[in-house]
């Protein structure tokens, strides 16, 4: 079960790295901004615990229009597909787009510590990869299976 000790450990992770990030200990949240490299520009990075797990999900600050939804969706179908870790999310209803990972605990401090650094950048790291291919189909410049070629 993930532990408060979870938490502290990301806050100090993020401390020791010197990372800016906004904690809301009581909520299990914590928020951290990230650039990214491709033309979306920027991911937010929410770290979750919840029900005795930790989440990690990045959203970036554009909706899908309504009738992107469909093209979006078949691309991150099969982008997640295969993938080893984590998912592409579209909220149907809202358009919002996010990628999903999680943080598993571990009892190995340096494990820990390299879990923690790569769940984090994790979310940023797939938008870039699979950012500009989303905004393709988005555009309907290519359609997903082709974005996906280009991969």
């Amino acid at each position: 079960m993930i532990t408060t000790t979870l938490f502290e450990k990301i806050e100090q992770w993020l401390n020791e790295n010197k990372w800016e990030y906004r904690s809301r200990e009581n909520a299990g949240i914590i928020e951290i901004d990230m650039g990214l490299k491709c033309e979306l520009k920027q991911c937010q990075v929410i770290v979750w615990m919840k029900e005795g797990q930790c989440v990690v999900m990045g959203r970036v600050p554009i909706k899908a229009e309504e009738d992107a939804r469909e093209r979006i969706a078949e691309y991150f179908c099969r982008v997640n597909y295969g993938l080893y870790s984590g998912h592409f999310d579209l909220n149907y209803s809202d358009g919002e787009i996010r990628y999903k990972t999680y943080l598993p605990e571990s009892t190995d401090p340096d494990a820990q510590r390299e879990n923690i650094g790569e769940a984090l950048i994790r979310p940023a790291m797939m938008f870039d990869a699979y950012g500009p291919g989303m905004m393709k189909v988005w555009r309907q410049e290519k359609d997903p299976a082709q974005a996906m070629e280009e991969m």
